[in-house]
């Protein structure tokens, strides 16, 4: 461009009188075109992120990111660091332009995402928030013969707390499931009851209900007949409201049930 107006500053000069709205733009910005150039080497040098929500409950492998404008064969590498030290590597195989990952179960805390894919780099970040039940305890004996109030064997009752993204829940309920096997929500045949959460305080009791419907039948289907003698894992989870899709689970609770 320099050497053309060197060479030819009076041709040019005609133009611009004969076509002043050329002058004008040129005049205005000039180096448009390198402008350009760079700005679009930046952005094919990059490519966005998105998310399926901006957190995640801990100890629940539900959020996806969906890496997007990717042209090529191959995986996408991504590698997610938390504030808490952790530091996870994973991959995601780019179908139709696009590469889905679904994060593994994580603690408490904020990460940042990198991905790279062929030469081309991605980041996004996201929080698994502070949230958790605390159980009164994890081993439960369920006696037959002593299941009501007032106990003699000392029947264990199940209790406990939630804490829902810093602070104590105000609502929802805690549902105890066999096996943790949760899928379905309030429909799950492994459903053995379900716990209000007190507003005031974020705590809950299954009271004398738990080893009842341990002995004599849950509210699934597959525990309706209630259980023999012997030894069962329950996992409780805590969900805001009925829509279940937001939720977080307790450690594992062992079962025994005895005459």
């Amino acid at each position: 461009m320099r050497r053309l107006v060197s060479a030819g500053v009076i041709a040019i000069t005609s133009l611009a009188l004969a076509t002043p709205a050329l002058t004008s733009t040129a005049a205005a910005t000039p180096g448009t075109a390198d402008t350009a150039v760079v700005a679009a080497k930046v952005k094919a040098g990059k490519f966005k992120i998105k998310k399926s929500a901006d957190g995640v409950q801990p100890g629940i492998s539900k959020l996806v990111l969906t890496s997007k404008g990717l042209a090529g064969k191959g995986k996408v590498k991504y590698t997610i660091t938390g504030d808490n030290g952790a530091v996870l590597k994973g991959k995601a195989k780019v179908k139709k332009g696009k590469a889905k990952y679904l994060v593994p179960a994580l603690g408490t805390g904020h990460y940042k995402v990198k991905a790279k894919f062929n030469g081309r780099k991605g980041k996004t970040k996201f929080e698994v928030y502070d949230s958790a039940m605390t159980l009164n305890t994890t081993a439960v004996a369920c006696y037959r013969s002593d299941f009501r109030s007032p106990y003699t064997k000392k029947s264990t009752q199940l209790s406990g707390s939630v804490r829902y993204k810093g602070a104590p829940a105000t609502s929802g309920y805690v549902d105890v499931y066999q096996n943790g096997n949760a899928a379905g929500g309030s429909s799950s045949p492994y459903l053995l009851r379900f716990a209000s959460v007190n507003p005031a305080n974020g705590t809950f009791t299954f009271t004398t209900g738990f080893c009842s419907s341990i002995i004599n039948g849950g509210t699934g289907s597959a525990l309706k007949a209630g259980l023999p003698n012997g030894q069962y894992q329950f996992q409780a989870y805590y969900t805001k409201d009925a829509g279940y899709d937001d939720y977080f689970s307790s450690n594992y609770i062992t079962v025994t049930v005895q005459d």
